[in-house]
Formats: C-alpha cells, structure tokens, sequence
C-alpha cells in the first residue's frame, strides 16, 4: 500500500515515463512541476499553446530536455481541442495557462471529447501525518458536482473507490460526512448517507465498506468515535471522506492545504484519460502530486 507521496513517486519512476499534455504550456509553475516530474523518472511534457511564449518560459528555467513536443495554439478553444485531441493518443491532460471552463467544454465535448458513461468526478489526495506513520486520505468531489444526489454520490463513491485501489487499499474505508451522525429528516445530506450505507450493506455498492452520516471527528478520530459511543468498521479509521457538496470539498480541501501544509493532488476520474485541473493559486509541488495521482490512475 502506497502510504505518502515519496512512496507513489518511487511506485511510478519504475514504470517509465508518461506523456503529460499540457493545455497551455506556457506556465512556469506547470513546466517547473514538469520538469520536476521529469527528472524524478515519471513524465515528460507535450505543451500546447503559443510556441513563443511557450519557448520563453522554457528558457526562462534553463533546461528544455523535460519537453519531448511543442504543439501550436492561438487561442484558448485552440489550446483546449489540440491537447484533448492529442491526450486521446494517450498520457495525462493538465491544465495550464488556460480558463478552467474553457478546457472542461473541450472535455466534456459529446462529439470529440473524453467523456465517458461514467460520471465525471474530481478525487483530491492528501497526506495525513497526524500519527507516526503518514496516511493517503482521499476526499470527493470538491471539484465537479455541485449538490450531488444519492445516484451521483454512489459514481462519486465508486471513483474514489477505484483510485483506492491503485494505491493499495484493497478494502477501502468510506465516511459519508455530515454534521451530526444521526440521521435527521431535515438535514438532507444524512438522510443521504443514511441510504447509501444501506445500499453498501446490500451488496448495492462493493469494494469497499461504506458508514454515515458520520461528522468529521467521528470519521477520522477513533478516540472521538469512542467518546461518542460509535460502534463502526469505519470510524476513526476512514480511507475516503465523501463530502455532501462542492462548497464543502472546496473548503475542505484549500484548509488542508493552506491551513494545514498537507501535501496534497488531485485530478479528473471518470473520463478517457485523467485530467488535471489545478487551482491558478497552486504552485509546483502541488502540480507535481497531481500529475503523479493522475499517472497512478492511468496505470
């Protein structure tokens, strides 16, 4: 079981190097986690966008042996087709100097796009290092579904499932949260998880063990499981914490980030090939554990 990021990037030098395509690769933050990512063993760069600019900020960071292809873009919508078009050959897509909603159409695009049948949700990663020994926790979705309802969160629940597995987690731990771990008929989010525990228990949803509602405490302190007298596989010991809403991963997710300095990564499942799409604000480091979960997942 893969345990920390220092343990996938050792996982993924022994399996060669990936094609990263870049939509907007005239980035420096993104050619620097590029190049990182290159000289660890685990990819290497195909850039989309304006050669000039592209080969500016290249230069600007001294090396150009992590770029195997320039690919040529004039616009944003250029930009979005051709790296889509060339991620469908294969390798990861990563969001570069582009606009979020601008690649997402291209991705989403019904005709040439990379949508699949599966429902398109965005797994975040981080490394927990409360205990003695660090921990991979996955989050979902505080990326991609808005107000997700139950047959949403079930696809939501099965993505992240599926990305727990390729870490090693053959029988991954899931915690539906909410603010209370009782089910209450006007808090909608644990009447929610009130039935897809129910389902979980049913042999509806396999590969993992499913408990909620649960608060965030109960999910992932067994000593605040046990001071509330909750009885559950799942509680203080979850693997994926499944959030009831965007707002909720979102905020979720930058306070990890921010507030705590966890190492984190995230990226697209659900679609052809992953896809990256970071926050403007993330620097290299971060960029570089989402190529890396991203790979992961391709495997």
């Amino acid at each position: 079981m893969i345990k920390n990021f220092k343990e996938l990037f050792d996982n993924l030098k022994t399996k060669g190097r990936e094609k990263i395509i870049v939509a907007g690769g005239e980035d420096i933050e993104t050619l620097k986690a590029l190049k990182d990512c290159y000289d660890r063993g685990f990819g290497e760069g195909i850039l989309v966008g304006d050669k000039t600019e592209i080969e500016g900020s290249i230069s600007f960071l001294g090396e150009s042996n992590f770029v195997k292809e320039i690919i040529g873009a004039k616009d944003d919508e250029e930009k979005a087709r051709r790296a889509v078009e060339r991620a469908k050959k294969g390798g990861t897509l990563l969001k570069g100097k582009i606009k979020t909603a601008t690649l997402l159409k291209a991705v989403l695009n019904k005709e040439w796009g990379l949508r699949t049948e599966k429902i398109v949700s965005d797994v975040f990663i981080f490394e927990d290092t409360r205990g003695k020994k660090s921990k991979l926790v996955l989050m979902s979705d505080g990326g991609v579904n808005l107000k997700p309802d139950v047959k949403t969160l079930v696809a939501i629940i099965n993505n992240a499932v599926e990305v727990a597995h390729k870490l090693g987690i053959e029988i991954p731990k899931v915690a539906l949260l909410a603010a209370v771990e009782t089910i209450n008929p006007d808090m909608e989010e644990t009447v929610k998880a009130g039935m897809i525990s129910k389902m979980n228990e049913r042999k509806q949803i396999i590969g993992c063990i499913i408990d909620g509602p649960l608060a965030l405490d109960n999910a992932i302190s067994e000593f605040a499981a046990q001071k509330k007298g909750i009885v559950s596989p799942v509680a203080g010991k979850a693997d994926i914490l499944i959030v009831p809403d965007i707002a909720a991963g979102n905020i979720f997710g930058k306070a990890l980030t921010y507030y705590a300095n966890y190492q984190v990564g995230h990226t697209l499942v659900g679609t052809k090939v992953p896809v990256i799409i970071p926050s403007r604000a993330d620097k290299s480091d971060v960029k570089l554990n989402c190529i890396a979960v991203s790979i992961l997942c391709s495997k």
